[in-house]
């Protein structure tokens, strides 16, 4: 089978697991888990000098062309996250096999939204791996965790230059059920 190109993507956004056609055509998506020490995040600075939670609601629909970006790598230092993810496998034109996968973003955490507004990846927890991966279970059963909005542990969002990607200022704590300072 060939991958359907109507479709690309890096991430998958939970709210449309359970309706997308990219999930449901053949080959239908399973899930997967994707391990990372770390991930990137990218904060737009607009005009004004502005973060996300300083723009008009009008302008929160749409925001304006960023004016530049603060990079931001997001860990819990030492320690692996387990990353909700969506696969495909497919056949390439040469007959070997490919295989397509997205991270699941969740709807962002409030304290998160100047960090990346859009979104914010699903992490999940050692007691819930081996349910996660199995095929006989439907997506559908996993719709509450398509709907998080909170941290499922505490990380640190640590401001980063570019392109080293060496850290430049202190760390913002991300906390579960907390209010935190990220401007």
């Amino acid at each position: 089978m060939q991958p359907d190109t109507q479709w690309a993507s890096f991430n998958c956004q939970s709210r449309r697991i359970l309706t997308s056609k990219m999930h449901t055509i053949p080959p239908r998506s399973y899930r997967a888990i994707v391990f990372a020490r770390a991930f990137f995040e990218w904060q737009p600075i607009y005009p004004g000098g502005r973060l996300y939670t300083a723009l008009t609601p009008d302008e929160q629909k749409k925001p304006p062309r960023p004016i530049a970006k603060h990079r931001y790598l997001i860990h819990d230092p030492g320690k692996i996250m387990m990353l909700g993810a969506m696969c495909k496998h497919w056949i390439g034109p040469d007959g070997q096999p490919l295989v397509s996968t997205g991270v699941i973003t969740l709807p962002p955490h409030p304290d998160f939204l100047d960090i990346h507004y859009k979104s914010f990846p699903l992490e999940l927890q050692q007691n819930e791996l081996s349910r996660w991966l199995d095929k006989g279970i439907p997506h559908e059963e996993f719709e509450p965790m398509f709907n998080l909005t909170d941290y499922r542990r505490s990380l640190e969002a640590v401001p980063v230059n570019e392109p080293a990607f060496e850290p430049v200022g202190d760390p913002v704590p991300l906390v579960p059920g907390a209010k935190t300072s990220n401007g």
